[in-house]
């Protein structure tokens, strides 16, 4: 920093960070526009963490996913409490730390120049914009690698020029390379496919054997050595996963093509392989949650660009040397051999899941995405115009400055005005039930329910514990589609947004309800309109009670059906029927389910629909809910009278719950019969 020859390039690299500080921070409680359960259920975990003292090696909540993010989130709510901005920040910082860790290993593996331009492209691409501002463990991974590069590259080009005999000077780069063994233990703890990603390092060994073996004896047994660091780091995890299995969901869902392949059929692995290459410059990710639908990884000039500098990386591996002039000097072969080996074990995970989701997949070699370009225009600066070589043209700077500021100005259209406003995104990012909650944060108080096609407790109802904030308020979850929940005997509210609405079939119970406000959400939303309630609950459950036939049948000590209606009591094969049951609930019973069967004499069904919209594990005492079956009987039902049944079973493991009282036995009960006409 003394010398103005640094002056200059560290106003550039200060005025990048800048541009990826605005990218990354602007309007981020807002965009992404809601809140998926993905982050809410990593927000959920991370202030479990810091309120409840949780400390897992590995989280089995959802598919199972791997802890550090969580932790790292966590400290950030030390100070920001519990809050869902807490997950986009800690995304954001390291975003930047990729950045600037990126910038350092360019800088001292190839040059400046390079460097900046790598960073500059890491700032301003979209993809990693997107990441940036995500709130996904996936977004750690990058940064972590990154610094475990420039820590081991720190070791090796220490190493070059010195005796292999340990003096003062070795000592320090054996450090270096047992940080980058931490660093690439870490990356474990990230995401899955850091598990492929140290290959890089004993791919580079080879070459280094085949090309350099001087400097292959200097830094085989430190390169040994960060790996072994590397496991031990990792062993907790490693142990973890390898006596429980079970506990990695997404692993089994997504092992298809490579158990082909090991079996000898390559059909999978092919199509994945000729659909991913398109990822680059053709056709990207389809999948709007992280990606404007088909949007390349790199656009068409920097698809071009990366493209020239591939060759010249090829260039740089077959015709390195170890002295000349810069940057020849400063590893660049085995540089470049490192480089090429990033970007294809990055690319492994596509070749197993497919074009869809690679936004996330890949994302272990979305930092040397940008160096290629960068590579290229440095390279081609490097030729000469005249007397000079193009790079002092300020038409040349010029136009790289315009390059990567028109980079940026894209960026900000692609991510903020068509991404973030896509009607498919705030499905996505559940921006209808943001609403909802919002609504709620400024007016909810006593007892709410909303009506969500995903009232699991690790989907909407995560949303609601990082967005509500009205301690006032308890909140209640259902399905509209095929239930009604009644959760107050006094007056309450109901919230039914337009992608879980009210059934035809349970409008009539629902009468009493009282439309209070509907909610200006976008004319382009898809989740439209969201309608606001307010019932009384005594009247609403009188009501019930005269429109169904009683019944006072309980199951266990958890539930009790207390009345039912069937529509129509006559049929014939091939018909719907529609049975309304009341219940009354308890306690909760996890993973609960309710069955309803058409039966013949021996009670086995030839008609079901096992169905819950109000989920079991949210069961409170006292609360009421009306259940919608619709059966369909089968074409070849032969004309009869069928007995209609219904209980309460556990979805965990089948077991059914018995009927209590001391006149009644077994674990479903009869309700009426349904006539099956000729």
């Amino acid at each position: 920093m003394n010398s103005n020859t640094h002056l200059k390039p560290y106003g550039w690299l200060l005025l990048i960070l800048l541009a990826a500080v605005f990218l990354r921070f602007y309007n981020l409680a807002e965009i992404p526009p809601g809140l998926t359960h993905d982050e809410a259920d990593h927000g959920i975990t991370a202030w479990g963490i810091t309120s409840a003292g949780v400390r897992e090696i590995y989280f089995t909540i959802g598919y199972g996913r791997e802890p550090l993010y969580d932790y790292a989130t966590s400290a950030m709510m030390t100070f920001l409490g519990s809050t869902y901005l807490a997950g986009r920040i800690t995304a954001a910082y390291f975003s930047l730390l990729l950045i600037a860790a990126m910038f350092a290993w360019v800088r001292r593996a190839f040059d400046e120049p390079t460097a900046l331009l790598t960073a500059a492209g890491l700032a301003v691409g979209f993809w990693p914009v997107m990441t940036g501002r995500q709130a996904l463990r996936s977004t750690l991974l990058p940064a972590l690698l990154v610094l475990a590069i420039l820590f081991f590259w720190r070791g090796l080009d220490g190493l070059k020029n010195r005796n292999p005999n340990l003096d003062s000077g070795n000592q320090r780069n054996i450090l270096f390379f047992i940080i980058a063994g931490l660093f690439l233990g870490l990356t474990i703890y990230t995401y899955i496919p850091a598990r492929a990603l140290w290959i890089i390092f004993p791919a580079l060994l080879i070459y280094l054997f085949l090309v350099w073996r001087s400097l292959f004896r200097r830094v085989l047994w430190p390169t040994g050595l960060m790996l072994l660091v590397m496991v031990v780091a990792a062993t907790p995890l490693i142990y973890f996963l390898a006596t429980n299995p079970a506990s990695e969901v997404r692993i089994q869902q997504l092992a298809a093509p490579v158990l082909d392949a090991a079996a000898g059929d390559f059909y999978l692995l092919a199509g994945n392989f000729r659909e991913s290459l398109r990822l680059y410059f053709v056709e990207g990710d389809a999948t709007w949650r992280y990606n404007i639908a088909g949007k390349a990884w790199l656009g068409p000039l920097m698809g071009l660009l990366f493209f020239v500098g591939l060759i010249f990386s090829l260039w740089h591996i077959l015709f390195h040397r170890a002295k000349g002039d810069p940057p020849w000097d400063r590893l660049c072969g085995p540089a470049s051999f490192l480089a090429l080996a990033w970007l294809g074990t990055g690319f492994l995970p596509v070749l197993v899941t497919g074009s869809n989701l690679s936004t996330t997949q890949a994302i272990g070699l979305q930092p040397v995405l940008y160096l290629f370009p960068a590579l290229a225009l440095v390279t081609v600066g490097q030729v000469k115009l005249g007397k000079k070589p193009l790079k002092q043209s300020r038409w040349a700077v010029a136009g790289v400055f315009l390059l990567f500021l028109g980079t940026a100005v894209l960026t900000y259209r692609d991510y903020f005005v068509i991404w973030a406003n896509r009607p498919e995104v705030r499905v996505q990012y559940e921006s209808t039930i943001s609403t909802a909650l919002d609504y709620l944060n400024q007016n909810g108080a006593g007892s709410a329910a909303i009506s969500t096609t995903t009232p699991d407790r690790f989907h909407s109802p995560a949303v609601a514990q990082m967005r509500l904030r009205n301690d006032t308020l308890e909140l209640h979850w259902f399905d509209a589609r095929n239930s009604l929940l009644l959760t107050d005997m006094g007056e309450s509210q109901i919230l039914i947004p337009g992608f879980a609405p009210l059934s035809p079939a349970l409008e009539d119970y629902f009468s009493t309800a009282v439309l209070e406000e509907t909610l200006p959400l976008r004319e382009s939303d898809l989740d439209r309109p969201l309608s606001i309630y307010t019932v009384d609950g005594e009247q609403m459950l009188s009501s019930w009670e005269t429109q169904l036939f009683p019944e006072n049948v309980q199951f266990g000590d958890i539930i009790s059906l207390l009345g039912y209606d069937i529509q129509p009591s006559t049929a014939s094969a091939g018909d719907t029927v529609r049975l309304v049951t009341l219940w009354q609930t308890y306690q909760p019973l996890e993973s609960a389910a309710l069955f309803a069967h058409v039966v013949e004499k021996d009670n086995s069904p030839i008609a079901q629909e096992d169905k819950l919209g109000v989920p079991g594990y949210s069961w409170q005492p006292g609360e009421y809910f009306l259940q919608l079956h619709e059966i369909t009987l089968p074409a070849e039902a032969a004309p009869g009278e069928y007995p209609i049944a219904v209980g309460v079973y556990q979805q965990s493991d089948g077991r059914r719950l018995a009927i209590s009282g001391a006149d009644r036995t077994g674990d479903m009960f009869p309700l009426t019969t349904l006539d099956i006409l000729p």
